[in-house]
């Protein structure tokens, strides 16, 4: 990811670092508050380094063949974590990582943490920073990097997935498929993250370049609503099932209970459709007494419709040599059946039933449904598909009467819009892409960040390098005022040849009369080494707004 973020200074003294704001994701914050916890999407997990205990379970570690180092510690003017990298050679990279509470699903969610840079990394313009998730099982999965700028820095990932890690076409080229991730280990999913940081990615930078780097403000959070419905103990949607009417759902401080009489009773929580629990688990802690110990009974988790063919998730056993009476025992259940949906009118039951013959008490102390139940799905996206392209929604603004124009296509394999860019033509360097929005349609522009992500080959890296990209917004009447930002040239980016790329810019003095209604950007080829007709494609994923 390359990124137009940043701003600020590196000489400076207590208290007098611009902390991060949520001010439109440009990066800055000369003088601003710092970010303050979100209120709304609910978080999983939010640190803001106010106490040094917010350090302790964070380490440094070398990746692979390395010798770098970095000291960690708290900085309680700043309220900052500092990590003091001592690099040993121009390909080290580090990784500055910290414990979460174990998340049980993360899939479709959102990571951020805002880093400060001194200016002689942004100088020296190599270091790339890289967010990193692990899990559990010890996998690792890497973010598309950003090429930092003196000042804070945002780092952040929307709507997370993890790929397959198979050979994939993307148009023409193959490439390896790492969902949102730059690169993940085999077998890495958002289940069960325990573990966010980033990578500093030397990129030929020389060791001698250094300074303080400052963390703050790590947050995990939902890319879209309140995040994972935490059931109370009070709620009325707990009900016993296939239980005599003499067994009831009873409640005291700890929890919600039932005193089974037979196996297969149950305990559950019915959740109302319409929902989608495909990919989805739940967290539960649950307790049983002496006598249920003493029965030799078991307990068995589900998750199961409860209309249709009663399809369930059963394989979250729990026998009765691992249970202790009166000490909570906490399991995690997910399930990848496509069938864990429900419509209006339907519903899931969720929570647990008993095996053979039972007695006494059965308590579920607590239990959390890992879903997301709002429509708010993160920044605005222009997302390209076969009817916009082919409605004129996308254009290529040759406006010039020039022959340099791009052909506009899609394809459906990769969801992208496909610019075919003509270089062959040299009556024109720039190759102009641009969504027409209707009236109405973009959210206020005016500081908001608005970003682009673009599939780019080897070809622009290496066979022909010297492109460079242009992010512009413009009005679509009137006197056409525009709104040009610099060129980032493709050699600022980390060459990691075959992949999806991310650009941003943060926008200032936005035409308002008539608004902005154009979204584009230019292609830049006067640097190319060569003007070529069979230049690979790029493809165009989506524009962002925030």
């Amino acid at each position: 990811m390359l990124s137009a973020c940043g701003g600020g200074s590196n000489d400076l003294g207590p208290k007098q670092a611009p902390p991060p704001v949520d001010g439109g994701g440009d990066g800055g914050g000369d003088g601003g508050e710092p970010e303050p916890e979100p209120g709304e999407p609910r978080i999983f997990s939010f640190i803001s380094f106010n106490e040094e205990a917010d350090t302790y379970d964070w380490a440094s570690r070398c990746v692979d063949a390395c010798s770098a180092t970095a000291a960690l510690s708290w900085n309680a003017g700043e309220q900052v974590l500092v990590a003091n990298p001592q690099w040993a050679s121009d390909a080290d990279q580090l990784d500055i990582v910290g414990s979460v509470g174990e998340i049980s699903d993360m899939e479709t969610s959102a990571a951020r943490i805002w880093v400060f840079v001194p200016a002689a990394y942004a100088t020296d313009g190599k270091m790339r920073i890289h967010l990193v998730l692990g899990n559990a099982q010890g996998l690792k999965g890497v973010s598309l990097g950003i090429r930092p700028k003196a000042g804070w820095n945002r780092l952040e990932m929307w709507e997370m997935a993890a790929g397959t890690g198979e050979t994939v076409m993307v148009g023409d080229v193959e490439a390896i498929d790492y969902g949102t991730f730059a690169w993940h280990d085999d077998g890495f999913t958002l289940r069960n993250i325990n573990e966010i940081g980033v990578r500093l990615v030397a990129n030929g930078k020389a060791p001698e370049v250094g300074g303080q780097l400052w963390l703050d403000n790590v947050t995990l959070t939902p890319a879209s609503g309140t995040g994972p419905l935490i059931v109370d103990k009070d709620d009325p949607a707990w009900t016993v099932m296939d239980a005599t009417p003499a067994v009831t759902v009873q409640r005291d401080d700890t929890g919600v209970y039932f005193e089974p009489t037979a196996g297969d009773q149950k305990l559950v929580y019915l959740l109302e459709g319409p929902v989608d629990l495909v990919g989805r688990s739940f967290d539960m802690t649950f307790t049983v007494d002496q006598a249920f110990k003493d029965s030799g009974a078991d307990v068995q988790p589900i998750i199961q419709l409860n209309f249709g063919s009663y399809t369930g998730e059963f394989g979250c056993y729990v026998g009765n040599g691992s249970l202790t009476p009166g000490v909570p025992q906490s399991i995690n259940c997910a399930t990848d059946n496509d069938a864990f949906v429900a419509e209006e009118g339907q519903n899931i039951r969720v929570g647990l039933q008993v095996k053979n013959q039972p007695a006494g008490r059965l308590t579920i102390n607590s239990m959390q449904i890992n879903i997301v139940s709002s429509s708010d799905t993160g920044p605005f996206a222009i997302i390209p598909s076969q009817a916009s392209v082919d409605s004129g929604a996308w254009g290529n603004d040759n406006w010039q009467g020039l022959a340099g124009a791009p052909t506009l296509s899609y394809d459906s394999e990769s969801g992208a819009l496909s610019i075919a860019p003509n270089w062959q033509a040299t009556d024109s360097n720039e190759r102009t892409i641009m969504y027409l929005a209707a009236d109405g349609e973009l959210p206020d522009l005016e500081g908001a960040t608005v970003g682009v992500e673009l599939y780019l080959s080897d070809y622009y890296f290496t066979a022909n390098p010297g492109m460079a990209v242009q992010i512009y917004i413009q009005q679509n009447g009137g006197s056409y005022t525009g709104n040009w930002g610099s060129n980032i040239a493709l050699s600022d980016g980390e060459d990691l040849g075959n992949g999806w790329y991310r650009f941003e810019r943060v926008m200032e003095d936005v035409p308002t009369e008539p608004s902005a209604l154009r979204v584009g950007i230019k292609l830049q080829g006067a640097g190319l080494t060569t003007r070529e007709a069979s230049a690979d494609p790029i493809l165009l994923r989506r524009f962002t707004v925030e």
